[in-house]
């Protein structure tokens, strides 16, 4: 008898403390891992038929939290042209998170240089780009919208590893309106940075809080598939100024 009563105390126990998880896209849905997947299969064969040439797809942990009986992690959807080991992946720049951006001198346009300590006081948006990536390009025009309309409150960084004239020419075809810093490519090496485009946001602190990559596509039953209005990095904005 005495076996039987531990047995099923053990089962108790282990029902009461178990507990879900979760996924999320936007921080208030709750879908399930195969749901994620599903989601992520459909957003691929999309991309890749817009693209014209076979992608991957990879889900990316942003944060992790736990309420209740409950464990919620805030993913993102990355795709691109190289297949990763892992469906699913810790946030890039995971380790940086919620500490101090590591301090970085680099060139900008007009051959000055540029501290990041310059950056404290106000919140920062920095931008990892270079300029053969469609999806960076694809975004810039929205991003020049952001920066216009919250340019008084947060400082707005664009970063690549490639050649001052590199830069200058492609920026005679795309405007692109933010501060510009370049041959960044040992900065980009030591962040590892391996995805375009990278949106990182800085409090006023300098404190790496948020992560994203670049802005959304989306597309509504009989369109095209055309760039998002930019509303996540909006919200992200919001918070921190």
């Amino acid at each position: 008898m005495k076996k039987i009563i531990t047995v099923l105390f053990l089962l108790i126990s282990i029902s009461s403390f178990s507990q879900t998880e979760y996924y999320t896209t936007d921080g208030k849905n709750r879908i399930t891992k195969k749901e994620a997947e599903k989601i992520l299969s459909a957003q691929v064969e999309k991309m890749s038929k817009v693209m014209g040439k076979k992608l991957y797809g990879s889900l990316t942990v942003e944060n992790t939290e736990t309420k209740n009986d409950s464990i919620i992690s805030k993913i993102s959807f990355e795709i691109s042209d190289k297949k990763k080991d892992n469906l699913i992946n810790s946030g890039p720049l995971s380790e940086f998170k919620d500490k101090e951006f590591p301090e970085f001198d680099l060139n900008t346009l007009s051959d000055k240089n540029f501290n990041s300590e310059k950056l404290k006081g106000n919140p920062t948006m920095i931008n990892f780009w270079f300029t053969k990536c469609a999806p960076c390009i694809d975004e810039m025009p929205i991003l020049n919208k952001i920066k216009e309309k919250y340019k008084d409150d947060f400082n707005f960084i664009a970063i690549t590893y490639e050649k001052k004239e590199d830069v200058e020419k492609f920026l005679k075809k795309h405007p692109f309106d933010f501060e510009h810093l370049v041959d960044a490519k040992n900065f980009t090496d030591q962040l590892g940075i391996q995805a375009y485009p990278m949106n990182l946001f800085l409090d006023k602190k300098g404190v790496l809080k948020y992560v994203k990559g670049g802005i959304p596509y989306e597309s509504k039953e009989g369109e095209e598939l055309k760039m998002g209005e930019g509303n996540e990095i909006i919200e992200i904005i919001e918070k921190l100024k």
